[in-house]
């Protein structure tokens, strides 16, 4: 690899552990403390949960995302 690429995968590299503890940071410190929903209603604590879920996962699909750009530029360059 060049130096080129090396310095690519370095910056995808701390991106992607960036947003992941960015993600938690988030996690914990804002939205599970967070009352969404009514937890007074018949199903609102789940569905407190559920919302709570639903943000985690845009998180993650954010980070995959990232992850997929790597991987496939890498193997995109390798075929080559």
């Amino acid at each position: 690899m060049n130096r080129r690429a090396v310095g690519y995968e370095l910056v995808v590299f701390v991106t992607q552990w960036v947003l992941m503890l960015i993600g938690f940071g988030v996690l914990t410190r804002f939205v599970a403390p967070l009352n969404l929903l009514n937890p007074s209603l018949s199903l609102g604590l789940y569905f407190d949960a559920a919302a709570k879920a639903l943000i985690a996962l845009v998180l993650s699909v954010t980070w995959l995302f990232i992850w997929d750009r790597q991987v496939r530029l890498y193997f995109h360059r390798r075929g080559k």
